[in-house]
C-alpha cells in the first residue's frame, strides 16, 4: 500500500493570516512548523496502518515548505515548482491520497484564508456545473489517475465543503473553527496530531474494506473560470482552447480531466502577467 499526501499550509493547524504562509515574514516559520508537524502526524499513522511507503507533495507557494531530512527512509518527498499536476504532482501509481492544511474555495464565509489556487486571479470556478475549490479539482485529478481522496484535513469551512463533494466516505478532520477570513479559534497542535493521526488511521481502515471510490465527473469536462478583473481574462483568452463567455470568465472543454490543470495554469500564468501593469 502506497499513500499520498499532498500538503497546503492555510489549513494546518493554527495558521489563520497570510504573513503566516508568507516565505518573505518572518511569521512564516511559525507556518511551515505546523506544516510539518501535521504531515508528520499523517505519516506516522499511515506507516504504522502498514503502508509500505508515503509520497508527500509539497503543494504551497514555493513548493519548498517541508525538509526531508524530517522523515524517515519510507518517506518520499515531492518539492519545488512547477509541477504539470501542481497540487497532486507524483499521485499517480498511489492508492489512495490525504489532503493535508487545505482551505475553502474563495468566497466561503467564515473560511480561514479562502481562495482557489491564486487569490489575486481567480474569482470562482466551476466543472460541470459544480462550483469547486482546489479540494474538488485536485480530488478530479486524483480520481482520473484512479487514486480516491480518503480523508482532508483544514477548518470547519473547508471540511464541510469537502464532504458535501467527495461523500460520507471521506474522512474529514477540522483542526480550527473559522471565525472570519483572518481569525479562527484553533486547537492546540497536541491535539490536531492526535485527530489527523485518528482520522488517516480510520481513513485507511476504510480503504482497506474496499468504501473508498476515486472522485469523477462524466466526460466531456467544462471549465469555467471568472477571472478577478476584465484585463486579465483579456490577457487569459489567448490561452489555446479558451473561450470567452462574459467579460470575466472563460469556458474549457476537454476530454480528459487532466487537461483541465494544464488550462488553468496557463491560464493563471497570463493573468498573473497583467498584475504589475494594472
Amino acid at each position: 500500500m502506497k499513500i499520498y499526501i499532498s500538503s497546503d499550509m492555510e489549513g494546518s493547524t493554527g495558521v489563520v493570516s497570510a504573513a503566516q504562509v508568507d516565505c518573505t515574514k518572518p511569521q512564516y516559520l511559525f507556518g511551515r512548523a505546523m506544516q510539518a508537524a501535521d504531515v508528520e502526524a499523517a505519516v506516522r499513522a499511515a506507516l504504522e496502518a502498514g503502508a509500505e511507503g508515503v509520497v508527500i507533495n509539497d503543494s504551497h507557494c514555493t513548493m519548498t515548505n517541508l525538509d526531508i531530512a524530517k522523515f524517515g527512509g519510507e518517506v518520499q518527498l515531492i518539492t519545488g515548482t512547477p509541477k504539470l499536476l501542481g497540487m497532486v504532482e507524483g499521485a499517480r501509481g498511489c492508492d489512495a491520497a490525504v489532503f493535508l492544511g487545505y482551505h475553502a474555495m474563495a468566497g466561503t464565509e467564515k473560511a480561514v484564508l479562502d481562495h482557489t489556487f491564486d487569490q489575486y486571479t481567480i474569482y470562482s470556478l466551476s466543472v460541470n456545473g459544480r462550483r469547486m475549490g482546489e479540494t474538488g479539482v485536485n480530488a478530479l485529478l486524483c480520481g482520473a489517475l484512479g487514486v480516491p481522496v480518503i480523508m482532508v484535513s483544514g477548518d470547519d469551512a473547508l471540511c464541510m465543503e469537502a464532504g458535501s463533494l467527495l461523500g460520507p466516505e471521506l474522512v474529514t478532520c477540522s483542526v480550527k473553527e473559522g471565525l472570519g477570513r483572518g481569525a479562527a479559534l484553533c486547537l492546540t497542535p497536541e491535539s490536531t496530531a492526535e485527530l489527523i493521526y485518528s482520522g488517516v488511521k480510520k481513513a485507511l481502515a476504510r480503504l482497506k474494506k474496499g468504501e473508498c471510490r476515486p472522485f469523477a465527473l462524466e466526460a466531456p469536462y467544462l471549465l469555467e473560470v471568472t477571472l478577478m478583473n476584465t484585463l486579465q481574462t483579456d490577457a487569459a483568452s489567448l490561452v489555446p482552447g479558451a473561450m470567452r463567455t462574459a467579460a470575466r470568465t472563460l469556458r474549457f472543454e476537454t476530454e480528459e480531466a487532466l487537461e483541465l490543470r494544464r488550462f488553468l495554469y496557463s491560464v493563471m500564468e497570463c493573468a498573473s502577467a497583467t498584475l504589475s501593469g494594472f
